[in-house]
């Protein structure tokens, strides 16, 4: 699984770095933290068991347990996983969660292309801003006339 999940070779530098990571208490924070990791390799499960929660420790998967993705799922699901219990991981697996229907609200109509010419100073033509399917949220455009340097006397 670590070629499939890794993309490849294991880089032993960076390994170093991601064990700083996972037991630092900010990790994946926001992704609700090691309660979302499912499978490490077996030697960084061992590495880091002690600092992670004891009740997590059996629950997460290595290479010895899970030969391939296709049998993770059920692995997570008979070692009660506390990912098994969120809502994305039921819609994902096809779970309770149920697709809402929605109506069309009409056709989609092609935005057009807007087109502005500034002209230019003294008959050295202007140039052109062409804008295509844009929003453009700006406090304030400048547009300076760059003046010719003057040559010395």
């Amino acid at each position: 699984m670590a070629n499939q999940t890794g993309g490849g070779k294991q880089m032993a530098g960076f390994n170093g770095i991601s064990i700083q990571y996972i037991i630092s208490p900010k990790f994946q924070i926001y992704d609700g933290g090691i309660q979302n990791v499912v499978w490490m390799c077996k030697s960084v499960k061992e590495r880091v068991a002690e600092l992670l929660p004891p009740d997590l420790v059996n629950k997460i998967a290595t290479e010895e347990d899970v030969s391939d993705l296709s049998k993770l799922v059920p692995w997570l699901q008979e070692n009660k996983h506390p990912i098994v219990e969120t809502e994305e991981f039921k819609a994902a697996i096809g779970g309770t969660e149920e697709e809402e229907e929605w109506e069309e609200e009409g056709a989609m109509v092609p935005m057009g292309t807007v087109g502005m010419t500034i002209p230019g100073v003294g008959g050295a033509g202007g140039f052109k801003i062409i804008l295509k399917n844009c929003k453009i949220h700006a406090e304030s455009i400048i547009i300076k006339k760059i003046e010719p340097k003057r040559k010395k006397k």
